[in-house]
């Protein structure tokens, strides 16, 4: 590492902590600003503001009431939403608010560190990984997408920071640092595999040192009493509540099994723009290689007796174990970015550090300048990796291996603001109609404030059933289950809109006009209460078949001519669309009489 002054004056200490300031007090402006200007919403946290809106209407934490489906995976991001919204504030202001403040402390924590350091070596060393993660597109990004990914981020660099650079005595370190990670564990479940290493990592520090068994289990005792206390008492409850182990999502995106080539894949991906993070695979095996040559554990236990060589080498076996052993396992994200910004602080601390120890002072701060530098051009070649040509040469954003930037699906594709208006829209032709809708990728906003009684998710996210359905082919990470048609009239489930339909049927297609919107409609189950309080209510606005009529003219002009196949399969076409769910029993006696005459 750098030399370590031996003396400092006052003026030159002062001058160090000035100019450090208003180098980190620029960078979080900037992040600040870019967060503010690339500010969006994802569709998946209006699942969450649904599961908000029935906690606070009393009916319990569900997506619909009276059915106990863990559809998120975010609890404590469920609660903080939860309270906010009691006090009157605007949900969607809330998250992103809660997002930015989440980014900002995460970048005051690190420079806080960097300054001790900075301090430590009587240098002035510029905050290089709050200048990196503020100029970071996808950090900013994620700040204000409604989700947690920057709350995640920021309980992980509290308990980094309280544990390896905090003043706090060793037995309020562990119980603070382990606080924290608790925090994130109600916050993510993949905490579980930061927790496990987390641990690993004490047992073996205090193993190299030749402390005692006893003491050993007095330290993770300190260290997971917040998890003792806090997690397993919600986790009994939760479990009793929704009857599984981990979140419905868990076994709906296949959390249980492997798919590395899309992990890596998605890794990578990640890696390629943003070129300036490959250096965590370079820089530290110059400084640990030297460390194993000759005498090894006398070596790394020296190595290690300096806290902040251990806050280095805790931060690279957190990100290889969560880069390996949870991203690369699940396969990814369908979402860019999003599992890997959580622990992009940390990657970048690895590639401070490591420059930090192999070079000399004098070049620190120019090392440092240009590869802040190379973040300009990592953001060019990010936009670029989602850019593609149509048939006609014309430039488009696309998917790049089913992985999307999901930022700019829900800013140009299915505009959040346009689907609020559109949910606004639905809701008030059915507000106080007892109907069920359908929603498909990205109308959980839509669905939100259509705000239907019930809400039917199409690929499990809010279903047991299809969540722990099996499947035989790998898919779209996170698209891989849905549920049929048949399932879903089964259901009693009524509408779908706005999508590709599930049926190729002419008589189940309808068009709801409420202005400004014509509404392309599927009807998934007739009903006929619903149909006649929507005809009563839109008139000619609600254009659709009259499937009564429909089977009149079917009983008395096609039923004489077909086969018992054909009228067979008609008919059990025409009892999940309609007989199952309506009381029609002379034209139903019909068909099944017809059928058995044949």
């Amino acid at each position: 590492m750098a030399k370590v002054k031996t003396k400092i004056n006052e003026p030159e200490k002062t001058n160090i902590k000035g100019r450090f300031i208003v180098l980190a007090a620029i960078a979080i402006f900037i992040s600040i600003v870019y967060s503010y200007k690339l500010r969006w919403l994802g569709d998946d946290i209006f699942i969450g503001l649904r599961y908000v809106q029935n906690f606070l209407d009393g009916n319990g934490l569900v997506y619909n009431k009276g059915e106990k489906v863990e559809g998120f995976t975010d609890f404590l991001w469920i609660m903080l939403i939860s309270f906010f919204s009691w006090m009157k504030c605007n949900p969607l202001t809330t998250v992103q608010t809660l997002g930015i403040v989440s980014a900002v402390g995460t970048l005051t924590i690190f420079s806080v560190i960097i300054y001790k350091i900075s301090s430590r070596l009587a240098i002035f060393i510029i905050p290089f990984v709050t200048l990196a993660l503020a100029l970071n597109y996808d950090f900013n990004t994620w700040s204000t997408s409604g989700l947690e990914a920057s709350f995640f981020s920021f309980l992980l660099s509290s308990s980094f920071y309280i544990y390896f650079f905090s003043a706090f005595l060793e037995k309020k370190k562990l119980v603070l640092s382990g606080l924290f990670i608790c925090l994130a564990l109600l916050t993510r479940p993949d905490t579980l595999l930061i927790l496990f290493v987390a641990n690993g990592l004490i047992v073996l520090y205090h193993l190299i040192n030749k402390n005692s068994i006893p003491k050993i289990i007095s330290l993770l005792f300190l260290f997971n009493l917040s998890i003792i206390f806090i997690y397993i008492p919600y986790f009994i409850w939760r479990y009793n509540y929704y009857g599984f182990i981990f979140p419905n999502t868990y076994y709906d995106k296949l959390g249980n099994e492997s798919l590395f080539s899309k992990g890596f894949y998605y890794i990578w991906l990640y890696f390629k723009p943003h070129f300036i993070s490959f250096l965590i695979l370079f820089l530290p095996p110059f400084i640990f290689f030297p460390i194993l040559k000759n005498k090894p554990l006398l070596k790394l236990k020296e190595f290690l007796s300096d806290n902040w060589n251990a806050a280095y080498a805790t931060c690279i076996a957190i990100v290889y174990s969560y880069l390996l052993g949870f991203v690369a396992k699940v396969g990814g994200d369908f979402m860019y970015a999003r599992f890997i910004i959580p622990i992009a602080p940390f990657i970048y601390f690895i590639i401070f550090y490591s420059i930090l120890k192999l070079s000399k002072p004098t070049y620190l701060n120019i090392i440092f300048v240009l590869l802040l530098c190379g973040s300009f051009v990592e953001t060019k070649l990010r936009l670029a990796i989602f850019q593609a040509l149509d048939k006609n040469g014309k430039e488009i954003t696309t998917l790049n291996r089913d992985i999307a930037d999901e930022r700019y699906v829900y800013t140009s594709y299915f505009k959040i603001e346009e689907e609020i208006k559109l949910g606004k829209a639905i809701h008030r032709a059915f507000d106080g109609i007892n109907a069920k809708l359908l929603i498909r990728g990205g109308q959980a906003c839509m669905g939100y404030y259509a705000n239907f009684p019930y809400v039917q998710e199409f690929h499990g996210l809010t279903d047991t059933l299809i969540a722990h359905s099996v499947i035989k082919t790998r898919g779209r990470i996170g698209h891989e289950k849905h549920g049929t048609t048949e399932y879903f009239q089964n259901k009693g489930i009524h509408f779908l809109f706005n999508r590709t339909p599930l049926s190729k049927d002419q008589f189940k297609y309808a068009q709801l006009d409420v202005p400004p919107y014509s509404i392309r409609t599927e009807i998934i189950t007739y009903n006929n209460v619903i149909i006649g309080q929507l005809k009563q209510r839109l008139g000619d606005g609600f254009k659709y078949t009259d499937f009564q009529a429909y089977l009149d003219d079917y009983i008395q002009n096609k039923l004489p001519l077909e086969t018992k196949e054909a009228l067979k399969a008609d008919y059990d076409n025409f009892y999940l669309y309609y007989f199952k769910h309506n009381d029609d029993k002379v034209r139903e006696g019909i068909f099944l009489s017809a059928l058995a005459k044949i």
